[in-house]
C-alpha cells in the first residue's frame, strides 16, 4: 500500500433504495448543492450532532432516497444545471460533468445475502459501479474503517488489493489481540472480496497497525 497520503474520494453507499455519501466536508457541501440543484431532497448530517447553521458545523454525510441508478442520474442533472455556457457562439463548449473527485468516487451496495467467509452471518457491502458505470479500484488509496450498521462492529472498505493486505494484517493480529478471530470477508458473485467486517474491539489495534504500515485510513465511528 502507498506510504503517501492519497487523494481522498467519497464513499457512495447504496442500501435499500437509498444512497448515503461519506467523504470530506468540502466535497459533501459541493455534492449537497449539486443534488439540490437537480431537485433532490437531501438529508445532510453534521459531525458531533451539529446543525447546518451552527458555527463550525462540518458535514459528515449526505443522504438521499435514490437508488444507485437514480443517484448518478441526478448527479449528472445537477452538473448540467450548474454548467456555465459560453457567452458567444464561437466559444469552446464542454460537456457538463461532475467534479473529478466525484467521478472518482468509490461505490458499494449492501447485499443482504452476500456470503461471508468467517464467523459472521450473510449480508455485506459489495463493490458497485460509480459515475458513468466506472469503478475506482486502484490500490494504494485510503482505507475506510466505517461503523455503518450496528454499534458492535465496523466495516473495512477499500480496493481489492488493499482489502487483501488489511485482511493479512488482521490475521497477524489474531495471535495476540482479542476479536480478530471474528474477521469476516464478504464476497460477490464474481468471487471478489467486497469488504471486511470486524468487532468494534478491533478498532484501535487495527488503526495502530495500519498507521505503522503507512496506510492512509479514514475512520468514521459513532462518537
Amino acid at each position: 500500500m502507498s506510504t503517501e497520503r492519497s487523494v481522498r474520494v467519497p464513499y457512495v453507499l447504496h442500501f435499500e433504495s437509498r444512497t448515503v455519501v461519506l467523504g470530506e466536508p468540502a466535497h459533501l457541501e459541493e455534492l449537497d448543492a449539486l443534488l439540490r440543484g437537480a431537485g433532490v431532497a437531501t438529508r445532510p448530517t453534521y459531525w458531533h450532532g451539529m446543525q447546518r447553521n451552527d458555527p463550525g458545523a462540518a458535514l459528515n454525510s449526505v443522504g438521499t432516497d435514490l437508488t444507485a441508478e437514480h443517484f448518478w442520474d441526478r448527479v449528472d442533472a445537477g452538473a448540467f444545471a450548474a454548467a456555465r455556457w459560453p457567452v458567444d457562439l464561437d466559444g469552446p463548449l464542454y460537456l457538463p460533468a461532475p467534479p473529478p473527485w466525484l467521478q472518482r468516487a468509490r461505490a458499494w451496495e449492501y447485499d443482504p445475502v452476500a456470503p461471508a467467509l468467517g464467523a459472521a452471518e450473510p449480508g455485506g457491502w459489495l463493490r458497485a459501479p460509480g459515475w458513468a458505470g466506472t469503478e475506482n479500484n486502484d490500490a494504494g488509496g485510503s482505507v475506510g474503517l466505517l461503523q455503518l450498521t450496528d454499534p458492535a462492529s465496523f466495516w473495512v472498505l477499500a480496493s481489492d488489493a488493499d482489502l487483501t493486505e488489511v485482511a493479512a494484517a488482521a490475521k497477524e493480529l489474531t495471535r495476540f489481540r482479542q476479536g480478530f478471530d471474528r474477521l469476516a470477508a464478504y464476497f460477490g458473485p464474481d468471487d471478489r472480496i467486497g469488504c471486511l467486517r470486524l468487532p468494534l474491539v478491533c478498532r484501535e489495534p487495527l488503526e495502530d497497525e495500519l498507521i505503522t504500515l503507512g496506510v492512509d485510513i479514514e475512520p468514521r465511528f459513532w462518537e
